[in-house]
């Protein structure tokens, strides 16, 4: 079986012609590898973008978000919620679910798109005249005698309902992570009202949570100064989303679009590439002549 031949042009000055050969095969070939370093580069950064639909999970592809339903979430709180439900509904990230007031329930489980969470919208759109619900200085709540409810009776409305134990929700959202082995990022979404009973068990928690390294974010519901002192006591005021934060996160819905970096590595890699390439047209293209 004869190889292929390809046409060339006879000429006896195939000496004088070795060295330029030689430097042209030396050039396609530093040309061939360094395309091949800067496609290998490309690929990298766009796999290590970390753009993400919202910072509240570190790992940049979600975790378990754990929901405060209890009877302490006043109308004048659901905003809050609604916006951050909606920020993750926008996007394509994926969340785990799990509600909690004295007693924790998974509702959504791990790795559900964000999507999913907009059938809830509804149930946090705040009433048209909610009551305000105050603490006295003796701790006690004073204000509407009824308590508060969502805008729509819901399946948490009334029985699910209760006391606020902080550490059933982060204990469930815990046990989750180890049965689904998930990335270990949780979103505590809650007034910070914990009751006086759970703050043994709500540090016994946290310790589990920094011994099993699972990183922990906090939406606080404008929470009041010493449940939120207690709080940061516990996880530190880093764990917090800040206002600024939770303001660019739901800008999302607004833009429609994802919030993360500018990709300059990515983009320089790139031109990089595409500069070479056409290097390599100019500086190794095919012989050509035309007549005189």
């Amino acid at each position: 079986m004869t190889g292929v031949r390809r046409s060339g042009l006879p000429t006896s000055a195939v000496r004088e012609l070795e060295e330029t050969a030689r430097r042209t095969r030396v050039r396609h070939l530093g040309l061939a590898l360094c395309a091949v370093a800067l496609l290998a580069a490309a690929l990298t950064f766009s796999t290590r973008l970390g753009a993400r639909p919202t910072s509240y999970f570190a790992t940049g592809g979600g975790g378990v978000i754990v929901l405060d339903l209890s009877t302490s979430v006043e109308p004048a709180k659901y905003r809050r919620i609604q916006r951050v439900l909606r920020s993750l509904a926008q996007t394509s990230t994926r969340v785990g679910l799990v509600v909690f007031s004295d007693v924790a329930y998974e509702m959504l489980t791990p790795g559900t798109r964000g999507d999913e969470l907009r059938p809830m919208l509804p149930f946090f759109e705040p009433p048209p005249a909610a009551p305000v619900v105050r603490r006295s200085r003796g701790g006690s709540r004073r204000g509407s005698q009824a308590l508060p409810t969502f805008g729509r009776a819901s399946p948490w409305t009334g029985a699910f309902r209760g006391g606020t134990r902080i550490s059933v929700g982060l204990g469930e959202a815990r046990r989750v992570i180890e049965r689904d082995r998930i990335a270990p990022s949780v979103l505590l979404i809650s007034d910070l009202d914990d009751s006086a009973l759970d703050t043994e068990l709500l540090t016994q928690e946290l310790i589990r949570y920094e011994a099993d390294e699972i990183d922990l974010r906090v939406v606080p519901l404008f929470a009041f100064s010493e449940d939120r002192d207690l709080f940061e006591q516990l996880v530190g005021e880093e764990a917090f989303v800040q206002n600024r934060e939770l303001l660019g996160n739901t800008a999302v819905e607004e833009r429609q679009t994802l919030v993360g970096s500018f990709p300059a590595a990515l983009v320089v890699a790139a031109a990089a590439l595409l500069a070479l390439l056409a290097l390599n047209e100019r500086l190794c293209g095919r012989i050509s002549w035309r007549r005189a």
